[in-house]
């Protein structure tokens, strides 16, 4: 795939007219969070305002006006977007299709910035290695098909396991992982943590009571403790969770629909046959935190739950 600056991030196709700027980042939130400025860590040095891809001014109206106004609603009312997704986690969607669930919306909106950022660092960064990594993430049939399906109406993500969690830091802070691809964000006191077009695998291990065991969890150790950084943590569970799960994701394409067979299976015992290797899990755990900077020592007196994963 060749990508250069007058293609669309939203449909990939070549831009005639004039070409606008999309903010990977609402501008309005950017202001809100006081973090215009600032300067995003990564390969690249860019700072948050100046994170933008080219798009046709339609594509980026009907984004904006389809997903982005409605998500700053969202986050003005935190408490009560936080108990709505709490209620949504209930249950894995048999069937996929863009819906107008907020889970739905949060989840289309953080795969935009996901891919915006990499979008972003391979068209603007110098870095040869980063630019390589940067298309590999962009140049895949997934990403293809969401801009596909957005350019047909029918939304712009895959199935993917999203998760969300209250902290009593009220602060912006934004990590991105390319493996598992996964995107951690908190806006003032909520944490929001996608895992990407996992085809809802995660969902499948961290069933229900086990999620609200983890939540209730890392608030009595944020209580607890003067410092606990609630949004690594949960970040690093669900990562080292996903690395664990012995299983892909795995969808079928037709021209217009995607079947998720990501948790269908042929073997007889699917529960043995796919289950969470603990010790490995425990391992991957603690690599994570160090890998977020977090000390082992940290580390062993916080796990939240005992490892029983589906």
């Amino acid at each position: 795939m060749q990508i250069d600056i007058n293609k669309c991030f939203f449909c990939s196709e070549e831009i005639t007219e004039k070409k606008t700027q999309e903010h990977i980042i609402p501008n309005s939130l950017l202001g809100k969070m006081g973090i215009k400025n600032e300067t995003i860590k990564g390969r690249g040095e860019f700072t948050y305002s100046r994170l933008k891809v080219p798009a046709h001014y339609k594509c980026n109206s009907e984004f904006g006006s389809r997903y982005e106004s409605e998500i700053i609603e969202f986050l003005e009312n935190p408490n009560e977007t936080y108990q709505t997704l709490i209620n949504e986690d209930q249950g894995i969607p048999l069937q996929y299709g863009p819906d107008n669930s907020v889970t739905s919306k949060i989840s289309t909106w953080l795969i935009k910035i996901y891919y915006g950022i990499f979008y972003n660092d391979y068209l603007k960064v110098k870095d040869e290695e980063w630019k390589l990594i940067s298309k590999n993430i962009i140049d895949i049939p997934n990403f293809n098909f969401i801009r596909k399906s957005y350019k047909n109406s029918y939304g712009f993500y895959l199935p993917s396991s999203l998760y969300s969690f209250k902290s009593k830091d009220s602060l912006f802070d934004l990590k991105t992982l390319i493996f598992p691809q996964t995107i951690m964000m908190q806006i003032d006191s909520l944490i929001f943590i996608l895992n990407i077009e996992d085809g809802y695998l995660l969902c499948h291990y961290l069933i229900l009571e086990l999620l609200t065991d983890f939540r209730y969890n890392l608030i009595q150790n944020e209580k607890s403790k003067e410092i606990f950084p609630t949004r690594i943590f949960a970040l690093s569970e669900l990562v080292s969770l996903r690395m664990c799960i012995p299983k892909s994701p795995k969808f079928m394409f037709s021209d217009n629909e995607i079947t998720n067979n990501s948790l269908s299976t042929m073997v007889t015992n699917p529960e043995q046959y796919y289950a969470i290797d603990n010790e490995l899990l425990n391992k991957k755990r603690k690599e994570v935190l160090l890998y977020f900077g977090i000390a082992l020592e940290i580390t062993e007196q916080n796990n939240a739950h005992d490892d029983h994963y589906g």
